[in-house]
């Protein structure tokens, strides 16, 4: 059993804190923002992430003419609204494969809460240069809440 020195860390306020000590921490609490995804959503990314998005479903809703299912507009978007809730915390609300249809829907929302791991959207760092991070949790949820009230619109409304 090895034993460890007496370690003692000693913080200041910050207004007694050195200057480069204070930035050094701001960078860093900054960086970790960034990293988690949280902060303000930079709404010129999310329309192109909705068109990615539009490709999917229309390839999954493709993949479903081979069985005979055709979804409807509103088992789609109960698909993303499951999504949007999932990007907030919430667990799916549909049973794994009830029957061919629901299995089908739930496939949807499988398809569409996989797509975080694929998408990356770039942000400043406080060091000035620009990085690609994986897309943090509010741009996601702003993207399917876009992608839902875009689906929502009749066929002949006209909108971004």
């Amino acid at each position: 059993m090895s034993t460890r020195p007496n370690c003692e860390i000693h913080l200041r306020h910050v207004e007694g804190a050195p200057e480069a000590v204070i930035s050094s921490v701001k960078t860093e609490r900054e960086l970790q923002r960034l990293i988690n995804g949280e902060g303000e959503v930079d709404k010129s990314q999310i329309s192109q992430v909705v068109k990615k998005l539009q490709v999917v479903i229309a390839d999954y809703l493709e993949s479903g003419r081979d069985i005979d299912i055709r979804l409807t507009p509103l088992e789609i978007i109960s698909a993303v609204e499951a999504a949007i809730q999932e990007a907030a915390g919430k667990p799916s609300p549909w049973p794994d494969g009830a029957d061919a249809r629901t299995f089908f829907i739930h496939g949807l929302y499988d398809e569409l809460i996989q797509q975080p791991s694929n998408i990356f959207e770039t942000k400043l760092f406080p060091d000035g240069s620009t990085r690609y991070v994986p897309i943090g949790r509010a741009v996601w949820k702003a993207c399917l809440e876009k992608l839902r009230d875009r689906l929502s619109r009749p066929s002949g409304e006209v909108g971004s």
